[in-house]
């Protein structure tokens, strides 16, 4: 029985030894920021924006503890978000190698009056891709995944633009 109750012991020491190891390293888990009290909830004033986009800011919001409300002390402007797709690569056949995928968004970060806190802010990310036009299906469900990570990315440089955001003097 002692010598259960010593393993168990030796156990639980270990695990937060791990715990107190990764804690102070600074672990966080991918994508979470710190949000402070004043920054919890925000107005979003979606735009043209495409609902890819919004689903994903929407959701790194919840993930980072932001809740969407009107009237909020900061607002989120997204000022314009334009998707392009445009082949990149093409063979001597003349048929397309790559395509090259790109998402640009324009946002303003305002106080609840609607004064701007910051300058126009834009935000591009593109990816290229291989295109088979043997496995159409394949290729285009590579775009769709390639799409999200962009419209993820893009939501959360938004985030960090947010949270790094001062108030006004």
């Amino acid at each position: 029985m002692i010598k259960h109750w010593k393993q168990l012991t030796g156990n639980i020491v270990i695990v937060m030894a791990v715990f107190s190891l990764l804690s102070a390293c600074g672990f966080q888990l991918r994508g979470a920021q710190d949000v402070s009290e004043d920054k919890k909830l925000v107005t979003l004033i979606a735009g043209n924006a495409d609902q890819q986009l919004l689903s994903s800011l929407r959701q790194n919001m919840k993930f980072n503890g932001i809740r969407e409300v009107s009237g909020a002390d900061y607002q989120i402007r997204i000022l314009d978000s334009r998707y392009k797709r445009r082949a990149a690569t093409i063979s001597s056949n003349a048929d397309v190698d790559e395509y090259e995928i790109s998402v640009e968004v324009k946002i303003l970060i305002a106080n609840k009056q609607g004064q701007p806190l910051t300058n126009d802010i834009n935000i591009q990310r593109e990816r290229i891709y291989s295109y088979d036009k043997d496995a159409a299906a394949a290729s285009s469900k590579q775009e769709e995944l390639l799409r999200k990570e962009l419209y993820n990315s893009i939501a959360q440089t938004i985030l960090r633009r947010y949270l790094a955001t001062k108030p006004a003097q």
